[in-house]
This record gives C-alpha cells, structure tokens and sequence, in this order.
C-alpha cells in the first residue's frame, strides 16, 4: 500500500484530465474547481504533470537501484496501468466525439498529446519494473527490448505489464 501511496500523482494525472473536460459540460464544476477559466484548468494538468514527471523519475531510480522486490514493482506497474483504463476510455470518446466537427477538432489533438503525456509516465515507472526482473533474470535481453517498447504503447501497456507480473509472480514462487 506504501508502494502504491508513492504513485497517485501518477495514477491520478489522467483523471485530471477526465475532471477538466467534465467541467466544461458543468458549469458549477468550472466555476469552483478552475474559477470559469480553461487556462487555470491548464495549468493545474500542467502542474500535476510536472509533479507526477519527478515522481516517475524518483519512484525509476529507486527501482533501479534498489530491485529487492520484483513482484511488487510488477505489481505496483500492473495496478497503476489498470486503474487508468476508465480514465482512458472516457478521454478516447470524448477526443472521438470532438473528432466530428471542426469547432472541436482541436480539443482531439489536444486530447492525444495529454494521453502521450500520461502514457510517458507510466511508461518510465513500467521500464523501471521491467528493468529490476531483467536484474533477476526472470526476462531474457530480447524481453527486455520488448517489454520496455510495449510500456509506451496504448493497450500494448497494459497486457505487456499483466503479462510481466504474471512473469514475476511465476518465477516468485519457484524460488
């Protein structure tokens, strides 16, 4: 629960998104949570991405170096890639539905540049897990190429990092 207490700010960038774009269908939200102004809701996102950036990066190192426990760096990956999805579907039918007409094509692109943003993330914490099992042999160096591509791919992410706990987990229990 520590492990997973280190990564909110990882787990919950996307929903910041998500509450953006729900407050601009409600005004009420947009008005207490970004004062009726888009910018301030930008620079919130902008803010947390940067804090959630360093967070990665620290939570990377520390795997890295300290690889004790693999099954929980696993872990901790799979569970911050699934806990997204939600956040994740609803950005993609909303980017979808502003697909549709030219006063909202922008909000799209905007949509998908904040998905990269949020998919960085989580890959720099899922490198760093595949990492630490490679340290324990429990990956080959061609898994080690593959896995690590996959934690920046969309979908791809997700089954590579159930697939590296399930890795893990196996090789765990044969020890």
């Amino acid at each position: 629960m520590k492990r997973l207490f280190s990564v909110i700010f990882i787990i919950l960038f996307p929903y910041s998104i998500v509450l953006l774009l729900i407050s601009l269908f409600y005004t009420t939200l947009m008005k207490y949570f970004f004062h009726n102004n888009i910018y301030i809701g930008i620079f919130y996102i902008g803010i947390l991405w940067i804090i959630a950036l360093v967070n990665a990066i620290f939570i990377c190192i520390k795997n890295i170096i300290n690889n004790k426990n693999t099954l929980e760096t696993a872990k901790v990956n799979m569970i911050i890639k699934i806990m997204q999805i939600p956040a994740y579907l609803f950005i993609f039918v909303i980017g979808l539905i502003c697909m549709f007409t030219i006063f909202t094509f922008g909000i799209s692109f905007l949509l998908i540049i904040l998905d990269c943003a949020s998919i960085f993330l989580t890959g720099i914490v899922g490198v760093s897990a595949v990492k630490c099992n490679y340290k324990e042999k429990i990956l080959s160096s061609k898994e080690l190429f593959i896995y690590s591509i996959l934690q920046f791919v969309f979908c791809a992410d997700v089954i590579s990092a159930i697939i590296l706990y399930q890795k893990s987990k196996s090789a765990n229990i044969l020890k």
